[in-house]
């Protein structure tokens, strides 16, 4: 029975330690270690994307693989371009990702038409959630580029 006094009184002790300094460092006005100054706190807000590019895809898909490339190069050479590039990989028939991440980009109708096609990508004005263009594994790279730099043009 004494070494539960003991034991409650030591952590009695011990909480009243922390809250004393919790207090004395509130009253001291300094910033704890880790804040980051004022100028770093500014939020920047964040741009949201022109088109958003959709990629039907699946692994067995032979389209697919000759989109892979094209569509890395496309990448890179639109990084600064208010782009979102979102694959839509339906390789397992049991997931339902690619249906769920149309809904929260609110383009469900998009999934009705399109669910078990692959192969193709399409180019979606984010405000309007329409079809602005369409990239397919017959198209070169250059053709690629210029029919996403004509959706970013609007």
């Amino acid at each position: 029975m004494t070494s539960i006094k003991n034991l409650a009184v030591a952590l009695s002790v011990a909480a009243l330690t922390l809250t004393t300094a919790g207090l004395a460092l509130a009253q001291s006005g300094s910033k704890p270690s880790g804040t980051p100054p004022p100028a770093v706190q500014k939020a920047v807000p964040a741009e949201l994307p022109k088109v958003i590019a959709l990629s039907f895809y699946a692994d067995a898909c032979p389209g697919c693989k000759m989109l892979k490339p094209k569509l890395a190069e496309l990448m890179t050479d639109a990084g600064k371009q208010p782009c979102l590039f979102v694959k839509l990989d339906q390789s397992n028939k049991e997931s339902r990702e690619a249906e769920f991440l149309l809904a929260a980009l609110g383009m469900p109708d998009l999934w009705k038409e399109n669910a078990g096609h692959t192969g193709f990508v399409l180019l979606i004005d984010s405000k309007t959630k329409k079809v602005v263009g369409t990239l397919t594994p017959d198209q070169e790279a250059k053709a690629m580029k210029s029919t996403l730099m004509s959706a970013l043009k609007g």
